[in-house]
């Protein structure tokens, strides 16, 4: 038998190379493809064609919806009266080894009954077909797909029924000639007599005869159809052909052809001609032998084995027949007519094909190509290409013109792979191009190029694109003029939907509706500019954990889950996304498949109802096809807007998708990230189909689309410049390579981030041109977000205006169109635009989508904008409106909400000034206060994308800040601006403005967003704070008395502050308890009220508790100790519960069963409250009664410690985890060992089982964390995160959160059903020991050795709209020399860690956004840096060992300083430029020369350990001195100029960090416990400083020291994330003194960098591990020094120290701890409450917190006037207020 795979070695057609044996097969879905028969008749072009089909049918008696699939069932069933047995011939069409077709035969067999009506459906085709009196395209293509597969009966009427209709057909029917032509070809053997191709034949030359005189492209089709018939009877099907009657009737009919000048229909013909020779007639043997020589014969006996695919034979047989025919010729030239020397000569193709026309002799160019094309369709293209170079025949014309033709048709069959047929195209060229010998014929280089020109206006994109390719290569142009009446198809296309089908199985024709559409949208869906977005996890995963958004989603489709969210910013692509989504699905889409369906759901009215079937019937589908999809099919739905929709329900639910006899769905579905509340899952989480499975069903997934990165920019503006829409943006000059348009985006300031926006990238694409052209100095253009859409609208109005000018108008349009210009075309469209954008808010709340009807809508609001009025509809057509029938709506959502935002402040003038250095003024009226206006009728919170553009304009015009704040004030007296006041707040916090020390007395801002806001020292006395969000606000020594609070929300939750170490904690199962197990004397467990977190119970245990667990019914709680007993205590009274055996002897059993030998690390209460399991270091598991005390059974297997044992939710397993490695399944009621996983990760500390029983969770040493399939035992994820053992891990009650504890001081979130890591929380300062989710999922407590539970909020409610102007994470930095701006090295993500990766510049007084200056290119080998003094220069310090010196101001690299041989840790420049100074990790320091780099000195060369590690080096002021200390204990000096050691002194310890002070006699060294102060003069230390001067103890080392410019202050860091500040003061003579004046306790993480402003000698800036940067004043207030921040970015955490809550009302009580907690004045709190003042209890309540947020000496201050800002008085007091604060004092 032969198969698929036999003789098929591709190869590319180019270079004749053998390719991989698959891509180049020409096959539909990777099948091999020949025209061999099966045994069974079938053809192969039917088997490649319905190979693609799956399944023949998903079970007995199904509809089937396709013809392939009919024809494959039918190709599967045995011939009538044979037994139905596995064939050969089955394995030649299931090669691809498809089980389910197996097994579908194998199933059929069962089934005659079922086999009959399979046959009984196509041969009522056959019927249909008949009585059809029209033959579509279509039921034409069905019929030669399913004529094969027939019976002979049903074949024979079907192929004399094709005969008759084409021979009585009065116009000649193409479609119907082809499929006559493909049936013949097809046809099986035995079913095809020789009278049918008689009948044909004679049928054809008939119509040749009545058409040859008509337009070629009749003749040509016929010609050809006689040549595919001649060519099978030339493979013997036929003999004995009459020659008389049919040879000469066809001979006389061919030549007459030659009088026209169409050369494809000469060719034809001739080949037609040919293949008449070869076609076996009547004439004997010897008659032909006589009419020809015997070599004649004889060499087509040779050729003939091209019908065996012998290239051998085939090259051998026409070597042969050349040379016989060529002494053929010499011998008897009179009978051949010089046929050789027509070869050889060169004589036209014309005069080729009529010469043949004229002799009737045999030539061997037609066996050449017939061999040719033998060989393409058998898919030996490797024999093909052999073939056309070395046939004795190639400088043939006539072979020539035959090959190109061949080539065409390759180039052309989509049924090829589209590499083969890209190298088709290839080889034309190639032949075209360095053939010598080819295309000597002008002729046939004239059909070679038609043939590509007809190539390039093919459908299929990358042919089309292959071929202009070619021709510009040939330097020839497509000519859509050239006449092309060959078509360069051999077969019918297969049919797209199967009407006739349909019709015999009584069913609407849905598959044809489906093809329409599909075609349609396919057009509207296709997308010229496209770059595939990435996407996180979710909103919590970390923004470097990306992903190919559209490989997710086509996981989702290949999953069992229903709905995916597809969440992004306001342009962030998700529309583009979607559009893009459903265009590939439309590309692969099969028959029968999923039906992919585009739904914009602010289009659709209700889409909460029948939302399905309504889009379905805007899309012209009938309710009977409706409901065939709702029965029948599966739907992919893609809801694109579900927040411009403003739906707040579930539509998956609300439509009753996937539940019983609804619609069977996948739901993909997009919404903004600023439209969701914290619990928005709940909006599109599906309803379970399984109500009654175990466990939650995993049906939902999402993801959130990320912004562009620098690679996605670049492929975006690649493609954007090779768009023809681009030019047009430059008018008359050259358009921008993608280079320069690269270059000019990274040299404009702030648009990096900009641009990361796909929508914002398009707007400075097309800006960008414009932008520069009026601003050469690209450094001083201004790009703000709103500034883009100013842009864009005016460009897009004038070039509207532009076209409208060059239009044709009528009478009445040219009037308005003139009257428009008269006042400004520009300012008219741009009011037009507001007063629409004004009424979608005010008439439809903001609904996007505009319905017009005019009959039904002339008198409403909507005329005034979608009327017959001429202005209105000139200005309509001239805006940034779409239009779909009756409905209207912006471009873009977003520029909806711009105008809009317009309408609140409108700029007088929006042209260039945006982006230069000016600032825009605006008009009085623009800053009227309209209290009818949206900002004083409408709650802005909700529409995150209007604030935005308005803090942009709060940036641009400081004339708009001062509207906005005092419309503040107006809310003090006039309730009616209560709206506009929020709006008002919420708009400046949101652009990063500060309210520190500002008046607000009195405001009235009910649900202000104030979150990360900063009110430093702000007054808020009696204002109305109802339900504002404060989360992560600075409100640092702020007035809140008398402030209405109830309902505000600070984003954190209080801790617990206990005494001793927590070792466990966990949640009772109702929710209303958390117990803590606690070690330590006197302690034990600790049980807390959750709604209070008042401390209950503190129960006294004997030894230290390692583990607590509550009983299900949440009555009793269990303790496991160190000693090894387990105890059962009663949560109401906090006593011992005394059972048939007290518990505290349950071991001392009477059975002799002793109690653990060893401490007991786990315990765990069965689901049924029956039994509880302990594990322990005696490596046992046991299990006891819970009621009796007694020990049911002893689990022994584990070698090792025992770490954690868990019951599985339905209790009948348990399951332990140990250090020997290994988990082991238990029998919970026989006590029988089960399954054994040995994980590779080693050591097992934690372990949880997921609540349906899915996962078994195990946390390792290493810091891994190992899901397991609890069914099958087989590894899943591992989520890898933690750096050290993961001591606790918690599912959440949905089983969808994992949470995961380590003693890396770490609590880890994770996505249970990707393993993405959502969250990381810090807080903790020593190891972490336990975890425990709170039952309604909410809350994560945490446990640790230092003391206290931490509580942490899963879904925080943090804002929705992100404050600009972020500077980001930084390590280091430092005030330019004229004390204006901040210079920073930031952090960015490398990998698991953040490195040195970008320079920033900021205003430092400002706190503006700092412009990325440049970006490292190698950010992953940077350590540290420094900067030069002049701020100019910076260098960084590399894990090479190299320093690498930058330019800052223009990103520039300087020269590579190489010495190290080790990781540079610090650099440092002198304060004169010339020196560097560096130390690395093998405690190295070298001096280098900036003068000549080549020079390095080498002044430290330790060796040793840790105790020799270089800590930290400094310049003096002058320069003159180097100052190196390191961990052993010595601090040296060096002179940089002669390298010379001045001095080495050896301390009392480490010292950790120093400076010089300004005259450099003095050096201030930061010491483990204390600042020392060394005298230069007298090289002695002459002070030491300590926080505290009534305390000389340890407190944390110091991180950093600077003095300040004046030399009067020092400010020292700390390890425990304390800043203090230190004044020097004169007291006696020459001997002076300091003392700590403030202490700054605001930091969560210790400071790394500290600088003084060179200028202001008062200020300073810090920047925190924490992320924050913060600039502060000192100040003096009442003879006291203060310290308040100026401005501080990336605040992340709460700051309440010193704040004033006296008479506040509404706090909760939790708020009230947390306030407590952070340092609060709470004086007074008790007053509006039942609270109570005291302090919490010394055994384990809230702790009070750290100490005031600033501490004052007592020493005399005078002499600070100088230097500090007197403050006193800045802010006037009222009288009443000094009356409360007597009262405070009393």
């Amino acid at each position: 038998m032969i198969t698929l795979e036999d003789n098929l070695v591709p190869l590319d057609l180019a270079s004749g190379e053998a390719g991989d044996g698959v891509d180049n097969k020409p096959v539909s879905s990777q099948h091999g493809h020949k025209r061999h028969k099966l045994s069974n008749n079938i053809d192969i072009d039917l088997a490649v064609s319905i190979s693609e089909v799956k399944n023949p049918a998903s079970k007995f008696g199904s509809r089937i919806d396709t013809t392939p699939q009919l024809a494959l069932c039918i190709a599967l069933l045995p011939k009538v009266g044979d037994p139905f047995n596995q064939q050969e011939d089955h394995s030649q069409i299931l090669s691809s080894g498809i089980t389910a077709q197996r097994a579908w035969i194998n199933y059929m067999k069962q089934d005659p009954i079922e086999q009959e009506r399979l046959r009984c459906l196509g041969a009522c085709m056959v019927d249909e077909f008949a009585k059809d009196a029209s033959k579509y395209s279509t039921e034409i293509a069905e019929m030669v797909l399913i004529g094969p597969v027939l019976d002979n009966e049903h074949f024979r009427r079907l192929l004399l029924c094709t005969i008759t209709e084409f021979e009585q057909a009065v116009l000649l029917d193409i479609d119907l000639l082809q499929g006559l032509v493909q049936l013949v070809q097809s046809a099986p053997s035995e079913a095809l007599l020789p009278d049918d191709l008689v009948k044909i034949l004679r049928v054809l030359g008939v119509r040749l005869q009545d058409t040859h005189q008509q337009l070629s492209v009749h003749p040509f089709h016929l010609t050809l159809a006689v040549s595919r018939l001649l060519d099978i009877m030339a493979e013997h099907k036929v003999k004995d052909l009459d020659r008389l009657e049919e040879h000469e009737a066809l001979s006389g009919v061919l030549p007459g052809l030659k009088a026209s000048s169409d050369p494809y229909l000469m060719y034809q013909a001739c080949y037609a001609f040919q293949a008449l020779q070869y076609v076996p007639d009547n004439e004997s043997p010897l008659q032909a032998v006589l009419r020809h020589s015997t070599g004649v014969v004889e060499g087509l006996v040779k050729v003939s084995a091209v019908f065996k695919l012998d290239l051998g034979a085939v090259l051998e047989g026409l070597g042969k027949l050349q040379e016989t025919l060529e002494g053929v010729v010499e011998v008897a030239g009179s009978v051949y007519d010089g046929a050789s020397s027509l070869m050889e000569s060169g004589r036209g193709v014309l005069e080729s094909m009529k010469e043949g026309l004229r002799s009737g002799q045999k030539r061997p160019w037609y066996t050449a190509v017939r061999a040719a094309y033998a060989f393409a369709q058998a898919g030996q293209l490797k024999d093909l290409k052999v073939l056309i170079y070395e046939a004795p025949c190639r400088r043939d014309p006539l072979f020539q013109w035959g090959i190109c033709q061949l080539l065409g048709e390759i180039a052309s069959d989509t049924i090829w792979d589209t590499s083969v047929r890209l190298h088709a195209i290839d080889l034309l060229g190639e032949l075209y191009m360095n053939d010598p010998l080819w295309g000597q014929d002008e002729s046939v280089k004239t059909w070679m190029l038609n043939i590509i020109r007809q190539l390039g206006t093919t459908a299929d994109q990358v042919v089309s694109a292959s071929a202009h390719t070619l021709l510009k290569d040939l330097n020839q142009e497509q000519d859509t003029a050239t006449r092309l009446p060959c078509p360069l198809r051999n077969r019918l296309p297969l049919p797209a939907t199967s009407p006739t089908l349909a019709r015999v199985q009584m069913i609407p024709p849905l598959e044809y509706n489906l093809h329409k559409h599909r075609v349609v949208r396919l057009k509207q869906s296709r997308l010229s500019l496209y770059i595939q977005p990435f996407a996180k996890a979710s909103l919590r995963a970390k923004d470097e954990d990306t992903f190919p958004l559209l490989e997710k989603v086509q996981e989702f489709l290949a999953s069992e889950r229903q709905v995916m969210l597809i969440l992004g910013d306001s342009g962030s692509g998700k529309s583009t996304f979607n559009r893009h989504l459903e265009h590939r699905l439309w590309i692969d889409y099969k028959r029968g498949g999923p039906i992919p369906l585009f739904i914009n759901l602010p289009a659709i009215d209700r889409p909460d109802q029948d939302m399905i079937a309504k889009q379905l019937r805007a899309n012209n589908f009938s309710d009977d096809q409706i409901q065939e999809m709702k029965q029948h099919r599966q739907l992919i739905l893609i809801c694109d807007g579900y927040d411009e929709s403003q739906q707040l329900v579930n539509l998956h639910r609300t439509n009753m998708l996937n539940q019983p006899g609804q619609w069977n769905t996948k739901m993909v579905i997009s919404c903004r990230t600023q439209f969701l509340g914290p619990s928005y899952v709940d909006r599109f989480k599906p309803q379970p189909t399984d109500r009654y499975a175990a466990g939650p069903q995993d049906l939902f997934q999402e993801a959130v689309i990320a912004p562009f990165s620098k690679e996605q920019i670049e492929s975006y503006v690649g493609l954007y410049v090779q768009d023809p829409q681009t030019a047009l943006l430059f008018q008359n000059r050259a358009v921008w390579s993608a280079k320069e348009y690269i270059y000019k985006l990274a040299m404009i300031p702030n648009v990096k981030d900009l641009v990361k926006n796909p929508f914002l990238l398009t707007l400075a694409l097309k800006a960008l041109p414009r932008m520069v052209a009026s601003n050469s100095d690209l450094s001083s253009i201004r790009v703000t977000r709103v500034g883009l859409y100013d842009m864009f609208v005016e460009q897009w109005l004038e070039t509207n205006r532009l076209r409208l000018q060059s239009n044709t108008l009528s009478k009445e349009e040219l009037t308005a169109f003139n009257s428009l210009m008269d006042y400004g075309f520009i300012g008219c469209g741009i009011h037009y635009l507001l007063r629409l954008s004004a009424a979608i808010f005010q008439e439809q709340g903001g609904y996007p989508v505009i319905e017009y009807i005019h009959r039904h809508d002339k008198d409403s609001w909507k005329a005034a904008f979608f009327g017959n009025d001429p202005e209105a509809k000139l200005l309509r057509e001239a805006s940034p409106l779409m239009r779909t029938g009756n409905q209207y709506r912006f471009i873009h959502r977003s520029m909806l909400e711009y105008f809009l935002s317009r309408v609140i402040y409108n700029p007088a003038k929006v042209d260039e000034q945006d982006f230069d250095s000016s600032i825009e003024t605006a008009s009085p009226v623009s800053l009227s206060s309209d209290t009818n206006g949206p900002l004083y009728q409408r709650s802005l919170l909700k529409e995150p994308s209007i604030i935005q553009f308005l803090c942009d304009r709060v940036r641009l015009d400081p004339h708009f800040e001062q509207y906005l704040r005092a419309v503040i004030d107006q809310s003090k007296t006039d309730s009616s601006a209560t709206i506009a006041a929020t709006n008002a707040i919420t708009i400046l916090v949101r652009a990063g403005v500060t309210f520190h020390g500002a008046d607000l007395r009195g405001i009235k801002i009910p649900g202000a967003d104030l979150s990360y806001g900063q009110f430093d020292s702000a007054q808020f006395k009696g204002a109305d704070l109802t339900s504002v969000n404060l989360s992560g606000s600075w409100l640092r020594q702020a007035d809140l008395s008398h402030a209405q609070m109830e309902g505000v929300l600070f984003g954190e939750l209080p801790y617990l502050k206990v005494e001793g170490s927590v070792t466990a904690c966990a949640y009772s199962p109702d929710g209303s308890m958390l117990g803590v197990a606690l070690t330590g004397k006197g302690l034990g467990i600790g049980i807390y009220d959750t709604s209070t977190w008042e401390r209950i119970h503190l129960i006294t245990v004997s030894d230290n508790v390692r583990s607590v667990v509550f009983s299900p019914d949440s009555r009793r709680i269990v303790s496991g100790c160190e000693n090894g007993a387990v105890q059962l205590w009663d949560c109401t009274s906090g006593k011992e519960v005394l059972g048939r055996y007290p518990w505290s002897q349950s071991w001392i059993e009477p059975l002799g069963i002793k109690r653990h030998t060893h401490c007991i690390r786990s315990l765990a209460y069965s689901p049924c409250g029956k039994r509880i399991a302990s594990a322990s270091n005696d490596k046992t598991v046991r299990l006891w009664n819970s009621e009796t005390a007694a020990c049911l059974f002893v689990l022994e297997g584990h070698t090792e410690w025992v770490a954690s044992v868990r019951f599985s939710p339905d209790g009948r397993q348990l399951v332990s985890g140990s250090g020997d490695g290994t988990i082991r399944f238990w029998d919970s009621e026989m006590g029988e060992p089960g399954v054994v996983l040995s994980p590779s990760l080693g050591v097992i500390a934690s372990l949880a089982i997921s609540p349906d029983c899915r996962w078994v969770a195990s946390g390792h040493a290493d810091g891994d964390v190992q899901l397991w399939d609890m069914h099958s035992g087989s590894p899943g994820p591992v989520l890898q995160g933690h750096t050290k053992i993961v001591t606790g891990i918690a599912f959440s009650p949905d089983g969808q959160l994992i949470a995961t504890t380590s003693n890396d001081r770490t609590v880890m979130l994770w996505d249970a059903s990707t393993g993405d890591l959502i969250s990381t929380f810090d807080g903790h300062w020593h190891s972490i020991s336990y975890i425990a989710f709170s039952p309604d999922g909410l809350t994560i407590a945490s446990g640790s050795n230092d003391g206290m539970v931490r509580l942490w909020e899963v879904n925080s409610g943090r804002s929705s709209i992100p404050i600009q102007d972020q500077i980001g994470d930084s390590c280091l930095v430092a005030y330019s020399p004229d004390g204006l701006s901040v210079l920073s090295i930031g952090l960015v993500p490398v990998l698991s860690k953040h490195r040195p990766g970008v320079i920033r510049q900021g205003n430092a007084k400002t706190e503006s956004r700092g412009s990325v200056s440049f970006e490292f290119p190698d950010p992953e080998v940077i350590n540290c840096g420094a900067f030069s003094a002049d701020g100019n220069q910076v260098a960084t310090g590399c894990e090479d060992g190299s320093v690498r010196l930058w330019d800052r101001r223009t990103g520039a690299a300087g020269p590579v300083l190489n010495g190290h041989s080790g990781a540079v840790k610090i650099v440092a420049y002198s304060t004169c430029g010339r020196w560097i100074a560096s130390s690395d990790g093998n405690w190295t320091v070298r001096l280098w020369n900036l003068h000549d780099t080549e020079k390095q000195y080498i002044l430290v060369n330790a060796s040793g350990g840790y105790n020799n590690e270089i800590k930290d080096l400094k310049f003096s002021p002058t320069s003159h001195e180097l100052a190196v200390c390191s961990g052993d204990e010595k601090v040296r000096l060096f002179d940089p100029q002669t390298r010379e050691l001045l001095m080495c002194k050896l301390m009392k310890g480490p010292i950790w960090s120093l400076d010089y002070s300004p005259n450099s006699q003095q050096l201030a060294l930061g010491t483990r416990n204390s600042v020392a102060l060394w005298d230069r003069r007298s090289n002695e230390p002459s002070l030491e400083l300590f926080p505290d001067a009534s305390l000389e103890g340890p407190f944390s080392r110091s991180v950093t020291v600077a003095y300040s410019p004046c030399g009067q202050f020092l400010a020292s860091s700390t390890e425990d994330h304390i800043v203090h500040l230190w004044h020097r003061h004169s007291i006696q003579g020459n001997i002076e003194s300091w003392s700590c004046v403030v202490t700054l306790r605001v930091f969560s993480e210790p400071v790394v960098s500290l600088s003084w402003n060179p200028v202001v000698p008062t200020e300073f800036i810090t920047a925190s591990m924490d992320g924050s940067v913060r600039v502060w004043r000192v100040s003096n207030y009442d003879r006291a020094v203060v310290v308040k921040m100026l401005w501080g970015t990336n605040l992340r955490r709460l700051c309440c120290e010193g704040v004033v809550l006296k008479g506040a009302t509404g706090l909760s009580p939790i708020y009230r701890k947390l306030l407590a907690q952070r340092s609060a004045f709470d004086r007074g709190l008790s007053s509006d409450d039942n609270g109570s003042d005291d302090g919490p209890e010394e055994d384990g309540g809230f702790e009070d917190g750290f100490c005031d947020g600033f501490d004052v000496g007592s020493k005399d201050y005078d002499e600070l006037d100088y230097w500090l800002e007197d403050d006193n008085g800045s802010d006037d007091e009222s009288d009443d207020e000094s009356e409360d604060e007597s009262e405070d004092e009393e």
